[in-house]
């Protein structure tokens, strides 16, 4: 399929769709319209900050909704990108990079592939739902958000993203079918089911709910390319803390044994405005010692493998500074590996539509050198939401 009407609506959102947005808030109508226009400007840097490579990024989203019966629900979202700049230029095959793994139909289009200078859009979601007072069943490109903990998710088998990955608050879909029926308010099963036909990309489970003693938890059970997995998950609080986990096994055969991936966090808000979040995840699968060829490094993450490393600790401190100014600060540590992220980034919102966000992103690792950087990253975002 091949979305000639999208470059349309994303004309057509940058002057027209803020007024129908809303009217359609002031009025009931069966069709709903939102989404956002950013401008998101990078530099990378190397280890002593001695050169660097530039990226930007004009990126919009529009998010169709259609309620033509209170049973029945349909959905279309757009994601338009317009990358240039060094980055792009220097980046091998950077088109290919866009395209989501999880999706098995191919619902997007290259306008401009040219030196430096990409358009790319792709169909985020497209999905049908029927629901009943303890039905729910869902087809097409979805979010199946199995997920419990802030920034590692095990049992996320469906749609994995990468933490790192801030500007994409909306994260990955999956085309899938999924049947929800609920027991009580407070129990449900889960049935899904991605629409791969290849046995090394399908994806099959079912995963019970049931909130107890004021803990939500889950188990789940199915196949994970063609390898049976076994999860669980919980979310609650011990005293004023919030409390929260997910674990996740794989059994990949008997050449390849067991793999597990769990992650176990701890959050607390404190007054005045101070939130703190400590996580420990391991994943069997994870290095254990340093590695040389920082440049080659990457994060792909999957269900089994979260981080590059078996061990990691996450840790996560904000403060809202003024209703409309906060500022936080991620770190992630590897141990053995010896690798440490520093995530700082100041929010502001300008007015109640526009915001302003300065991200930064610091990598340092062991080498033979001993410990050092290994690159930096800055971005600029602006983002005007209607």
């Amino acid at each position: 399929m091949k979305p000639f009407c999208t470059i349309g609506l994303f004309i057509i959102s940058l002057f027209t769709l803020p007024v129908y947005a809303q009217d359609s808030a002031d009025k009931v109508h069966k069709l709903s319209i939102n989404g956002y226009v950013k401008s998101l400007q990078a530099l990378t840097f190397n280890k002593d900050f001695s050169d660097f490579l530039s990226a930007n990024l004009i990126h919009n989203r529009i998010n169709l909704k259609w309620k033509p019966s209170v049973t029945v629900t349909a959905a279309a979202e757009f994601r338009n990108r317009l990358f240039w700049g060094e980055e792009v230029k220097n980046t091998p095959g950077f088109t290919a990079m866009l395209r989501n793994p999880n999706e098995v139909l191919d619902l997007s289009k290259v306008w401009i592939d040219n030196k430096g200078l990409v358009l790319h859009t792709s169909i985020e979601r497209l999905w049908a739902e029927y629901r009943q007072q303890k039905w729910n069943v869902r087809i097409g490109r979805q979010r199946i958000n199995w997920g419990i903990a802030t920034n590692w998710n095990p049992n996320d088998i469906f749609n994995t993203y990468n933490f790192l990955d801030f500007d994409y608050e909306e994260r990955a879909g999956s085309d899938a079918v999924k049947i929800q029926y609920s027991f009580t308010d407070f129990s449900h099963i889960e049935l899904a089911s991605n629409l791969s036909v290849e046995k090394n990309k399908r994806v099959v489970a079912a995963k019970y709910f049931l909130n107890r003693s004021g803990y939500d938890m889950q188990a789940l059970a199915g196949l994970y390319h063609d390898k049976l997995t076994l999860g669980t998950g919980w979310a609650g609080s011990i005293g004023n803390a919030g409390f929260k986990g997910e674990a996740q096994l794989f059994f990949n055969g008997k050449d390849s044994g067991i793999s597990f991936s769990g992650v176990m966090e701890a959050d607390y808000v404190f007054e005045k405005g101070w939130y703190i979040n400590g996580a420990v995840l391991y994943s069997s699968q994870g290095m254990t010692r340093p590695v040389s060829g920082w440049t080659k490094f990457e994060f792909s993450p999957s269900p089994e493998k979260l981080m590059p490393a078996m061990w990691n600790v996450g840790f996560t401190g904000a403060k809202e500074i003024t209703p409309l100014f906060s500022a936080r600060l991620s770190t992630v540590f590897s141990p053995k590996v010896n690798l440490l992220i520093l995530l700082p980034s100041l929010s502001y919102s300008l007015t109640e539509d526009l915001g302003a966000d300065l991200v930064w992103q610091s990598f340092f690792g062991e080498a033979d050198t001993g410990f050092r950087g290994i690159s930096h990253r800055a971005f600029l975002r602006m983002k005007w939401s209607f």
